[in-house]
């Protein structure tokens, strides 16, 4: 079994589904589980990155024309989005600065693919 702290480091930084084949063994996951490599909870995710800090998003502001989710904080303020093709969607503003950061731990989970945290 691989420690938690790796699952989550993968989980948030990495490849989860190169990870998850060469654990397994596998050349694709068609036929088996992402729970067999990932068992780490959403609130195990969430303490480490109270302990370590969040993974810096590659925009600092909403200004940035680069794709994909996107977050910064600003004077104690999340603010999230997705940007595609220039536009931004899903935009979300966080008051709640703890609110905000399990926000974006989940969809940065959801993001990762392996299907395990909704």
């Amino acid at each position: 079994m691989v420690d938690k702290e790796t699952q989550i480091k993968i989980l948030l930084y990495g490849n989860p589904l190169d990870f998850a084949c060469e654990t397994l063994g596998v050349k694709n996951m068609r036929y088996h589980n992402y729970s067999s490599v990932f068992t780490v909870s959403k609130e195990e995710v969430y303490e480490y990155i109270s302990i370590n800090g969040i993974p810096q998003s590659d925009s600092t502001s909403r200004y940035s024309m680069e794709e994909g989710f996107k977050f910064f904080e600003e004077e104690g303020k999340w603010y999230t989005f997705f940007r595609e093709r220039g536009y931004i969607y899903h935009e979300k503003n966080f008051d709640d600065y703890e609110l905000g950061k399990k926000y974006i731990v989940l969809i940065l989970l959801q993001l990762a693919g392996t299907g395990l945290y909704k």
